[in-house]
Order: C-alpha cells, then structure tokens, then sequence
C-alpha cells in the first residue's frame, strides 16, 4: 500500500472511531440531566448548571476532535504537495488558521477559570469549582449555626437597668436617640437633652420589640424614664411608658391598624393596640402606655 493510500486509511479509521465513540458517550449520558427517559427525576435549578456544564464540556472535546482531523488534513496536504510551493504555502495557512483556532478556544477559557478562581466569591458555587457542578452539594439542607447566641428571656414585671435595658433595645433594633440622663436631673435641664432606661419593665421592651417587628418600621425612642415627664400609675418614671419619634410607616401602621379612641383632654389623639396599649400622640412624638 503507497503512502497516500495508507494515509487517507489511517484518515477514516480514525473518523470512524471519533463518530462511533462521540455518539455513544452522548447516547449513554445525554446533555439532558434530568426529566428524561432515562433519568426521571425532576429538574431544579442545579440542573440547569449540570446541562451548561455538559454543552461546555461536549464543545470542548468536539473542538478538540476536529482540531485534530483538521491538523492530520493539514499534514495530508503537506504529504501531497509534491514539491509545490503554492500547495505548501496554503496548507501552511491553513495550519495557521487552526492554531489560532485551538488558541481562542483554549485560551478563552483559561482566561475564563482565571477570571473566576481570583476575583469571584468561592462561596457562590457550593459545588466548589466553578466548572464541577454537583447538585448533590448545592442541595444540602441549611443547617442553623448553634454558636449563635441567643437573648436570655426576662419575666414581664421585671426592671432593667440602664445598661440592659439599651443592650435589649439594640438587639431588638430600636434606637435611642440620646444617652442616659445624670441621676437626679430632669431632662430638660440637660443641654440637647437626655433619655433614661433606667427601671423600664420588661413589658415595656417586649410591647415595643412587638412594636418594631409588627409594623417593620423604624422605631427612635426619645423619651424614657428621666424625670421631668408627668406623674401616675402609668408613668415614665414608673417604666410602663416610652416615647417614639413620628415617621410615615409608624404613624401609618398606628392609623390604620389600632383602635381610634376619644382624644385626651390636651387634644391628643389616642389609638389602643389589642394588647390593651394607649398610643396618644403629642406634638413632636408618640406617648406609649404598655399593658401586658
């Protein structure tokens, strides 16, 4: 057998051998991972992944494969040139052109991994190579971090001091707005003013913690248990009351969800929560009384 004969044999064998295998390892897996006849199981979002990684990899091993039979075409032509310096200078052309091929494919994807293994969250693929997707990873269950601490509970009719009383507020995400007053000195004897927590019931904290996750609104307490508020059974001083700063979602959430009572005698318009607690506003605030 001559050369050529031989080299164009060589040139379908391996043809052949390329469509036999390509066509079985895509037959016997498919690109499609799930819904299908041969793998039922229902389709999620992981799946989608699983799919994009398929089509990569099979364009990737198809480049490949024809990179190849173009480079063995190449070397055929080289083979039957002849001599001729015209058949050589396109065969080296071509050869050219499928170097540079295999180069943007190739090289686009080490750009790709390079791109994504600095710069990106490792965390965002559970999986964790970007490109080794496994559903069985990225589907585990979220599993609550134990070392969490948690707030320790407090008895209704209990006081708090300053301290605890601020560290519940903060925990429940509401603000004060001012620091503690001296002892003995009313607020408005203070230069800018003060706010106490001093002595406020753990009532007081649970209906405004309530408060704050009722009506997901901003919650600013201006006013505590300092002296200069009005005396009673009810009183600031006692810690049954609170203070709050008006805003649009709070007033709102009042309005429209509380109970509308008879205005006070100073004009203040009242509201009554279900819980029993009076909200009256004044001028510059909301005059919280808390009932259990």
């Amino acid at each position: 057998m001559t050369k050529p004969r031989l080299y164009f044999f060589s040139i379908a064998v391996f043809i052949v051998l390329f469509l036999t295998l390509g066509s079985n390892s895509v037959s016997a897996q498919g690109l499609v991972p799930c819904g299908t006849r041969t793998n039922p199981t229902a389709c999620t979002v992981c799946d989608l992944f699983v799919l994009l990684q398929k089509i990569i990899n099979f364009l990737t091993i198809t480049a490949t494969s024809l990179a190849t039979l173009a480079l063995v075409y190449i070397g055929l032509l080289f083979l039957l040139s002849g001599g001729s310096s015209k058949r050589i200078t396109e065969a080296k052309e071509k050869l050219w052109l499928v170097l540079w091929g295999i180069f943007w494919i190739f090289g686009s994807w080490l750009v790709l991994n390079t791109i994504i293994n600095f710069v990106a969250d490792p965390s965002v693929f559970p999986w964790k190579v970007w490109n080794q997707v496994d559903c069985r990873v990225s589907q585990q269950p979220f599993v609550v971090d134990q070392a969490i601490p948690v707030p320790e509970p407090i008895l209704p009719e209990s006081a708090m001091s300053e301290t605890e009383a601020r560290n519940r507020f903060q925990q429940a995400g509401i603000v004060v707005n001012k620091s503690a007053c001296p002892v003995g000195v009313a607020f408005y004897n203070v230069s800018g003013g003060c706010t106490s927590l001093n002595g406020v019931t753990a009532t007081t904290l649970i209906g405004a913690a309530q408060l704050k996750n009722d009506c997901q609104c901003s919650l600013t307490i201006t006013g505590g248990t300092e002296q200069g508020h009005a005396q009673g059974t009810l009183s600031h001083a006692n810690g049954d009351k609170l203070d709050f700063r008006p805003n649009a979602a709070l007033d709102g959430y009042i309005e429209k969800n509380f109970i509308s009572l008879k205005s006070r005698s100073d004009g203040a318009k009242q509201y009554q929560a279900p819980s029993g607690s009076v909200y009256a506003r004044e001028g510059d605030h909301w005059d919280v009384t808390f009932r259990q």
